[in-house]
């Protein structure tokens, strides 16, 4: 009878090893040593070559771990039973999290709903095969239901970005004085400083803090020392196409380095070449996966920002405003608060902007206008 491992004393511990974790090791402890070696050896950072099968081994050694199931089998019957095991839904949702930001974001972002799509469309294609195999049939597609789901999802995501956002804003908004936004500056900056370090934090940064102040902007106006939000309007639109495009390039990059390696395969390909095409196609796949969760992240931050600063009163007994069943329990307040956090916005939207990878955010001057 083969020997079989158990929690404490697991079959293989080849994963652990890589993580640099001890057995024992709990999902936060994972997390952790996931994330740092992440940023540490990812192949957009990191220009050795070892870096890509590196980062490989340490994304494999973290979807097993932190998945309690898929653990448990793999401490039982070690590294080979675990690769071949059937049955087993790969979680995209927690992978693109850990990759684009990171725990640190989910206050800020939300959680990827990218991810949880690739995820159903990988159970999916699962569920398709089998029902070919049994010659049942399955239609393709998401489902009415489904798509609700989904925008209900996403109406909730907002809705608790947005309380998040208020509360994050309140030592600015709730204060009269002129200490106050000395004091939410050096609040954001020592966070943009830890938000910095993760994996593409940086690029998150900018992202966000690119979509704060465009709003923050179009709603302050010549009021507020800046362009008319008529103007503000346009550049964002300008830059919704801008990202739009990218996006769609992205996928098409790497649609286009499928099929030349598809092609390769056929008409036979020496390994070396193979090797290469193989290193072109992950890099092209990982830049179109991050260009589609920036864009997911964008367009979701513009609709928390709307929530947050178009929250009216209803002052002429019509309709409320069309955010008012999102925000329920700010309906109530009145344009000089909304003004205050368009400020914030402001504010956060600067720092995150301008934060740079070289220079502590703490030691960034905050340029205003007003």
């Amino acid at each position: 009878m083969p020997q079989l491992g158990t929690d404490e004393h697991p079959l293989d511990l080849d994963y652990y090893e890589c993580l640099a974790i001890p057995v024992e090791a709990d999902a936060a402890a994972i997390k952790k040593a996931y994330r740092k070696l992440a940023i540490l050896y990812h192949p957009d950072k990191n220009p050795e070559e070892s870096a890509a099968d590196k980062f490989k081994d340490i994304s494999e050694a973290y979807q097993v771990l932190s998945d309690p199931q898929r653990r448990a089998y793999y401490n039982k019957y070690g590294k080979e039973k675990e690769a071949g095991a059937e049955g087993q839904v790969f979680d995209f949702g927690e992978k693109l999290q850990q990759t684009f930001g990171g725990d640190p974001f989910l206050n800020i972002i939300g959680e990827l709903s990218i991810g949880t799509i690739m995820t159903e469309a990988k159970a999916e294609e699962d569920m398709a095969t089998e029902a070919q195999k049994t010659d049942k049939k399955r239609t393709s597609g998401m489902s009415k239901e489904q798509v609700e789901k989904m925008h209900h999802q996403q109406q909730e995501r907002i809705k608790l970005l947005s309380e998040k956002l208020i509360t994050r804003m309140a030592t600015f908004t709730d204060s009269t004085e002129e200490a106050s936004e000395l004091s939410f500056q050096e609040q954001v900056k020592k966070e943009a400083e830890k938000l910095k370090t993760e994996n593409y934090g940086l690029e998150l940064l900018h992202s966000i803090g690119g979509i704060y102040s465009s709003k923050a902007k179009q709603f302050l106006g010549l009021r507020g020392g800046e362009m008319p939000g008529i103007i503000q309007g346009f550049k964002q639109k300008k830059h919704f196409v801008k990202e739009l495009w990218s996006t769609v390039k992205s996928a098409m990059d790497m649609q286009a380095i499928s099929e030349i390696i598809e092609k390769a395969e056929a008409e036979g390909m020496d390994r070396e070449k193979k090797s290469q095409l193989e290193e072109e196609a992950s890099n092209r796949a990982y830049k179109a996966l991050w260009q589609t969760s920036k864009f997911e992240v964008e367009a979701t931050l513009r609709n928390v920002c709307d929530a947050v600063l178009q929250d009216k009163v209803n002052t002429t007994g019509g309709c409320p405003s069309s955010y008012s069943s999102i925000l329920p329990q700010w309906q109530s307040v009145d344009s000089k608060v909304r003004y205050k956090r368009a400020e914030a916005l402001r504010i956060i939207g600067f720092i995150y902007k301008y934060a740079e990878a070289d220079t502590p955010v703490t030691e960034l001057h905050v340029k205003i206008k007003r």
